[in-house]
């Protein structure tokens, strides 16, 4: 029987962003979100008993800044292998592999969702990562494919319903 999940560990650029860097005129580096993935992450997931943490390559105060807002207090930074993050987060919640979904869409995301027992990655990401990944969304990445990855988890777990009816019944 398989498990449910407990953790969604999630890249940032190229996961819940568009991979792009963007500037504004005095230097200010922005990063575009997606309302759709914050939604969910933020209010649906958590009370279906999923928590979310984050391990990022780079662009820590944008990441930060993002995390405070949907609530994520698991953030790390800087992390290009991001397997000691995975499995800090796996020690500090005592959970199995077969617990935890990662969603990441280059190479170096390859060292920690490689455990998962849950791989998802958005249609945009590297194909060597898309050929790898267990659910591949046909939304891009920022453009809500955390949302599709995150929905699939759902009605995998049996959970699907229950967290739509709390909005539309």
């Amino acid at each position: 029987m398989q498990k449910e999940i407990k953790m969604v560990i999630l890249d940032v650029d190229g996961a819940l962003t568009d991979g792009k860097v963007y500037y504004s005129s005095n230097g200010e580096l922005i990063k575009p979100f997606s309302v759709k993935d914050g939604f969910i992450i933020k209010h649906v997931c958590p009370a279906m008993g999923i928590k979310f943490a984050i391990i990022s390559g780079g662009f820590g105060d944008i990441v930060k800044k993002r995390a405070e807002v949907l609530e994520i207090e698991d953030v790390f930074i800087g992390f290009v292998d991001k397997a000691d993050a995975y499995n800090e987060i796996k020690r500090k919640y005592s959970l199995s592999n077969d617990e935890v979904a990662y969603f990441g869409d280059d190479w170096f995301d390859w060292s920690a969702m490689k455990f998962a027992t849950l791989k998802g990655a958005p249609s945009d990401a590297a194909p060597e990562i898309r050929e790898r990944a267990d659910f591949v969304t046909i939304t891009k990445a920022g453009e809500g494919a955390v949302r599709e990855f995150l929905e699939y988890i759902l009605k995998r777990d049996g959970k699907f319903e229950a967290a739509k009816s709390k909005y539309l019944d």
